[in-house]
């Protein structure tokens, strides 16, 4: 746990620019995770792939979006997971032009360290183009969740990026985000209400923070039911007031 606070307590650091980067997978894996911890595995490797549509309303004109993605793999009595995971295609329009293409992609393993504590690395591959990164990073981080009653479930995380590629002077090569979610289940089984609020801070450039909400619900009756998600979230950050609506999808086979 002192761990975990430190983490945090790097991801929240204060800053006066303006941005948010890998904000939408952030969001998308801790409600993965937390569907994670909430199952039971189940024997040999336990698929499961989430893809859906991100739409970007920006406060400084821009209009984006994109389709996140994630391919996780858990096995080891659900203690291990392999996560393939990007924002995939994405189209960005603004006052300057048009600019289209795909996002990278980052491999990124989980590993549990006790029932509630799990840690993650990661190695994110530059797309390069015309939207993605010329230059690559690595994560390593930190997940606390656990269940607080029969609904009320909560999760924390911290995550320190690196860059590979030279910044400008007074830039710092490393990236602190946190996240903290609380979810609550409704009457309906599995059929969840998720608050999230980020934080995002790169010393030297930018730093963003985030609330948003989604609901979760089942498409159909089962032990591994098709799931579908709808999500909100709004930029608290002066001059950042973007509005970012989502649609996902989940299928575990």
């Amino acid at each position: 746990m002192r761990i975990l606070a430190a983490a945090l307590a790097l991801a929240l650091a204060p800053d006066a620019a303006a941005q948010v980067s890998d904000a939408s997978g952030l969001r998308l894996d801790a409600r993965v995770t937390a569907h994670d911890q909430a199952e039971a595995p189940r024997p040999g490797i336990d698929w499961k792939l989430t893809a859906g549509v991100a739409a970007i309303d920006a406060e400084s004109g821009e209009r984006r979006w994109a389709t996140p993605f994630q391919l996780r793999a858990r096995f080891n009595e659900g203690r291990t997971a392999i996560k393939i995971s990007g924002d995939g295609y994405s189209r960005l329009r603004s006052e300057d032009g048009t600019l289209s293409g795909f996002n990278d992609v980052t491999v990124a393993v989980n590993q549990a360290l006790t029932r509630s504590l799990i840690a993650e690395a990661g190695v994110t591959v530059p797309a390069g183009g015309e939207v993605g990164s010329e230059e690559g990073r690595e994560r390593f981080g930190l997940i606390y969740n656990r269940a607080l009653t029969s609904r009320w479930e909560a999760q924390a995380r911290g995550r320190l990026t690196h860059y590979e590629a030279n910044p400008a002077p007074g830039v710092s090569h490393f990236r602190r985000q946190g996240l903290l979610q609380l979810a609550y289940n409704l009457d309906t089984p599995r059929s969840d209400v998720l608050l999230q609020v980020i934080r995002s801070y790169r010393p030297g450039s930018w730093q963003a923070t985030a609330a948003g909400m989604a609901y979760e619900r089942p498409l159909r009756e089962g032990s591994r039911p098709p799931m579908a998600a709808l999500g909100f979230t709004r930029g608290l950050t002066t001059g950042a007031h973007d509005n970012t609506y989502e649609v996902a999808f989940s299928l575990r086979f």
